[in-house]
């Protein structure tokens, strides 16, 4: 029994439809993805004269400090009490002890709020801190 073999002339159609539905589904899951990832709290970051922006700043854990004195770490919208951020701070340290910190205050700032920051990350045993600024 011989099979029917196609005509090597006969042309093959691809319906690219579900390709292009698939490419703008994708396009639209991430653009929302990032625009999740990229929310902060709102910071003012003020200017240094002699601040130096360091070459890498992946890897560190990010604690903002508002000007009325609200406390945020990560990305996380939620306000913190310092005694949550030192807890949540204990726990990355545990996990990490050469964890890096990245403190993103706002230029109102009031100093108590920085020190009260600054000695949360001394008590639990953190040592490489960085204060985000531009530079002039």
């Amino acid at each position: 029994m011989k099979l029917s073999q196609k005509e090597i002339g006969e042309d093959l159609e691809l319906d690219m439809s579900p390709m292009i539905d698939m490419v703008f589904l994708l396009l639209i899951f991430f653009i929302i993805a990032s625009q999740v990832i990229d929310e902060k709290p709102e910071v003012s970051i003020p200017p240094a004269a002699f601040g130096k922006v360091p070459d890498d700043t992946t890897g560190r854990l990010m604690l903002s400090v508002t000007k009325e004195g609200k406390f945020f770490i990560g990305s996380d919208p939620r306000e913190k009490t310092i005694e949550q951020v030192k807890d949540q701070l204990d726990l990355e340290i545990s996990a990490d002890p050469e964890l890096r910190i990245l403190i993103r205050a706002d230029g109102e700032t009031k100093y108590k709020d920085n020190e009260k920051i600054t000695i949360a990350c001394a008590e639990v045993g953190a040592q490489d801190l960085i204060y985000s600024v531009f530079e002039e």
